[in-house]
């Protein structure tokens, strides 16, 4: 009998251990859950408030810049800076508009836009045909691309693109700006071309005034070179009517690199210079069999 009754004294004592041990586990567990709760909003919290002094920042960084660019005209103002924070704006546009319309033009062989049967598809690009097929020969005829006619239509894309970028109407506050006529000028060089906008800003206060006209931005691109590699091989074309272009690329000791491809029953031509990977490409067009 005592037996027995110390077996349920020690049975309880079990049972009783068995559940404050299971008590401190959930509890434990619990804090657990609680402390990776508060540490994820305390994380949260931080990443916030991080981001809201990053904003502060930029805001008040912004707002010291149009001080500068936009606020009041003053005559230390005038004296101090002049037009450049306007070259450096109209500079910044045609950085942004320019590039596009050199590598579009490049991409499309010499031309911006591809009338109906002057080209040919290839990867969803529009590539022009610079020498068409003439019948029961293995020459072809020139279609004449000529580097004034490309100039002509870049000055006048970039033109349009400068149009809706160029926004003067904030760097005169408090003094009175005069804006001329927009005129663009492109000139394609072998490895650089220059844009010249021509637009006369003045700004007057009071008796002072400052003015200008002429802004020139250079770009690096071999597209003039390029052109010139386009003319070499179409004058074979159109006189012997097959291009050795390995021998081009000895010759020239591989300042250009010429990757000419046969998609029945035409001639493409893929040109780059050694250092750039600017694309100057177009179609010779072939006689279908």
């Amino acid at each position: 009998m005592a037996f027995q009754k110390e077996s349920l004294y020690r049975l309880n004592g079990w049972k009783l251990k068995e559940e404050v041990y299971g008590f401190m586990q959930q509890k434990r567990r619990k804090n657990i859950l609680n402390f990776k709760g508060k540490s994820k909003s305390g994380q949260a919290t931080t990443f916030i408030v991080l981001g809201l002094v990053i904003v502060a920042v930029i805001v008040l960084l912004s707002y010291a810049r149009s001080q500068f660019l936009f606020g009041p005209v003053s005559i230390d103002k005038l004296n101090q800076v002049g037009l450049e924070p306007i070259r450096d704006h109209i500079e910044e546009c045609v950085e942004d508009v320019a590039p596009d319309y050199f590598e579009r033009i490049g991409v499309q062989g010499g031309y911006l836009s591809t009338p109906v049967d002057t080209f040919r598809k290839v990867g969803g690009e529009s590539v022009s045909y610079l020498c068409y097929n003439m019948e029961n020969v293995p020459t072809c005829y020139n279609r004449y691309l000529t580097l004034g006619g490309m100039e002509s239509q870049l000055s006048q894309a970039i033109k349009e693109g400068l149009s809706s970028c160029i926004n003067l109407k904030g760097f005169a506050k408090g003094a009175t700006l005069t804006v001329g006529s927009l005129n663009v000028e492109v000139d394609i060089g072998d490895y650089q071309s220059i844009v010249e906008v021509n637009m006369p800003v003045k700004i007057q206060k009071g008796d002072l005034s400052v003015e200008e006209g002429d802004f020139s931005t250079t770009l690096e691109v071999p597209l003039g070179a390029l052109y010139g590699v386009s003319r070499d091989i179409i004058e074979v074309e159109t006189s012997v009517g097959e291009f050795d272009q390995l021998g081009y690329m000895l010759i020239h000791q591989g300042q250009v690199e010429i990757d000419k491809q046969r998609p029945y029953p035409d001639k493409l031509y893929i040109l780059e210079t050694r250092d750039d990977d600017y694309i100057f490409q177009f179609f010779i067009q072939g006689e279908p069999a």
